[in-house]
């Protein structure tokens, strides 16, 4: 019988994989899922080279993003610290399922210090967002662009959130009426990994050492795409980070109140969709909040 520490892969064969691609023998030596244990799952795991230890990321089945292998390949070249690319078997040929396999980056995730409120932490989420989104189609290989995720403007979120609504009520008519009439001018879409979430950001020695989770790397609207954190964590708010970001990227900081409107619609429209809270944002709170934006706006 194979021996089996990942479901649904047989050691041996991750084993072959890896040694054909790093021309050296490896040997596995442990593998902790990064979440529930699935074929969604990435997995963490441990090898030895030749006898010498080493950690990769491994994803594998409909965990494997094409996105990723573009954008992680479209940034190898980059000074922004990115995992580098092992192997990519995108149709399943060496284990009869897909197989991503990235170096793995020891560092310790940003969002902690960011909600210690350290100086630090903050200004280096605001110096790699920007960085980020100042990269430039020509800053890009030839035709990553065109494979890349188009993205989204603000607006295009609203109506993607309506189009989601099944039952659409007094509230969800209300608030995307107001969303349109007092739309502002929208900054230009921008590059970003996708999920420009703190904890993606690793760090050591509060230097940063590695961008990960590119799955939905592409073009999107830069102040929504920087506001995520804020949503989701209360004790980044009220700190003038967001004031700050508007600042660097020449945004006028009175277009946020609208930009908070959007989460809240966009957000309610995926925890009717899914049947469950998204975070800390339940049915309840969002459609009070949509209320309160409403009366304030």
């Amino acid at each position: 019988m194979a021996n089996q520490r990942i479901p649904g892969l047989d050691d041996r064969g991750v084993e072959r994989v890896l040694s054909e691609a790093v021309g050296r023998s490896v040997h596995l030596t442990n593998a902790i899922a990064l979440g529930a244990s699935s074929r969604e799952t990435p997995w963490r795991i441990d090898v030895e080279l030749d006898g010498a230890p080493m950690t990769y990321l491994l994803r594998y089945g409909s965990g494997c993003s094409r996105n990723e292998v573009l954008a992680l390949r479209a940034m190898a070249e980059h000074p922004i610290p990115t995992p580098r690319i092992i192997c990519w078997d995108e149709v399943g040929d060496a284990l009869g399922v897909p197989l991503f396999v990235s170096a793995w980056i020891e560092g310790d995730p940003l969002l902690p210090a960011m909600k210690a409120k350290e100086d630090w932490a903050i200004d280096l989420y605001i110096d790699t967002a920007c960085a980020l989104q100042a990269i430039r189609s020509d800053d890009l290989p030839e035709g990553a662009v065109a494979q890349l995720n188009v993205g989204e403007s603000a607006r295009d979120v609203v109506e993607a959130a309506y189009a989601r609504f099944a039952v659409r009520d007094d509230l969800i008519e209300r608030s995307h009426r107001r969303l349109i009439e007092r739309q502002p001018g929208l900054p230009e879409i921008a590059f970003s990994n996708g999920d420009l979430w703190p904890e993606n950001l690793l760090v050591r020695n509060r230097e940063l050492v590695g961008v990960i989770d590119w799955q939905h790397a592409g073009f999107t609207d830069p102040l929504f795409e920087f506001l995520l954190p804020f949503f989701l964590v209360p004790e980044l708010r009220g700190l003038g980070i967001e004031e700050r970001f508007c600042a660097r990227k020449g945004i006028d900081p009175a277009v946020l109140p609208w930009y908070h409107g959007v989460e809240f619609f966009d957000s309610l429209a995926w925890v009717l969709k899914i049947g469950k809270p998204y975070e800390i944002h339940t049915e309840e709170s969002l459609r009070t909040d949509l209320e309160a934006w409403l009366s304030a706006s």
